[in-house]
This record gives structure tokens, C-alpha cells and sequence, in this order.
């Protein structure tokens, strides 16, 4: 009985796996999300990401200036307290 247990364990625990040749690579044949898109509308979607990003950089600098502020803030009200 522990023997045929152990058999179908064993037989339940491993995944028979197809050939690595017949693997399926899912970032090569995939479709070309803008086969349709026209080559200025390509540069315009370029442009958009890139201005995107440009958005989010300037969207750091302003939290960096805005965590500046604070601590030039709690430093001065620390200067006006020991007055």
C-alpha cells in the first residue's frame, strides 16, 4: 500500500515538458502593437512618451524643492525658538 502511494506521488509530482525547441518566446513574433499607425503618428506617440517622462523627472524636482522648503522651514522655526 506505502509502495503504490509513493508511485502515485511520484507520478503526480513531475510535469512532462514539451521539447525546449517547441518553447514559446513570448517578446519575439509578437504583433507590432502599431502595425496600422502612420509614421508621423509614431513620432507623435514618441514624442508623448517622452514628454511623460520629462513630466514625471520635473514631478521629482518639485517634491525635492518641496522637502527643501520644509526643512529650510523647521530649521528657521528651531533658529526663532532659541532667539
Amino acid at each position: 500500500m506505502k509502495k503504490e502511494l509513493e508511485t502515485k506521488s511520484a507520478a503526480t509530482d513531475s510535469i512532462e515538458l514539451r521539447p525546449e525547441s517547441e518553447w514559446e518566446n513570448e517578446g519575439e513574433g509578437a504583433p507590432d502593437p502599431t502595425p496600422d499607425l502612420s509614421d508621423r503618428a509614431i513620432s507623435y506617440l514618441a514624442q508623448i512618451q517622452d514628454l511623460q517622462e520629462q513630466l514625471e523627472q520635473e514631478k521629482l524636482k518639485v517634491e525635492r524643492l518641496e522637502m527643501a522648503i520644509r526643512g529650510f522651514t523647521m530649521a528657521l522655526q528651531e533658529e526663532i525658538k532659541g532667539l
